[in-house]
């Protein structure tokens, strides 16, 4: 009978130590944020552009837009409308809509010190970068530089499949 015990109590320690390791086991690694980006529109929810995060020669992080989402019923701009130098008048294709982004040293899968351009407004916000556990969600909480009490949060979801248009 006390093997049984043991053996019982064995197996579930094990299953225990299994499941915990695995939650412990991943770390977030600064560079979980770099890959494609689907960008949700935080004021209708539907999705407008695919955004390509990648590491800046000085160790930042840059998202680039790499295509614009049509959809019925509405057609992307094409170019950055009132937006400040060095935006002024550029395509939305290829231009950077997140800079800056740096890793947070205090937390994990949190990234602070970005910056965001809105292409139809020419707003640009200052913010921080929060990713979900599991890689899939991109958060973005920004506030409009000169007017901090104007907030705005949106959501990415990352396009694991997707290939970029030739």
């Amino acid at each position: 009978m006390m093997n049984k015990s043991y053996s019982y109590y064995g197996k579930i320690l094990f299953a225990a130590y299994l499941s915990l390791s695995a939650v412990t086991s991943y770390a977030a690694n600064p560079d979980d944020i770099l890959g494609y980006w689907r960008t949700i529109d935080d004021e209708t929810g539907f999705a407008k552009a695919i955004v390509h995060i990648q590491k800046a020669k000085d160790g930042t992080y840059l998202g680039t837009v790499v295509e614009s989402i049509a959809r019925p019923d509405y057609k992307p701009a094409e170019f950055c409308r009132d937006c400040p130098a060095p935006f002024t008048n550029r395509r939305i294709i290829d231009m950077p809509l997140v800079w800056n982004i740096r890793p947070d040293p205090r937390k994990e899968f949190h990234y602070i010190d970005g910056y965001a351009i809105d292409p139809l407004s020419g707003k640009i916000y200052a913010g921080d970068f929060r990713l979900s556990t599991n890689g899939r969600r991109l958060s973005l909480r920004g506030k409009v530089i000169g007017a901090g009490f104007l907030n705005r949060t949106q959501t990415w979801l990352r396009e694991t499949n997707y290939t970029p248009p030739p």
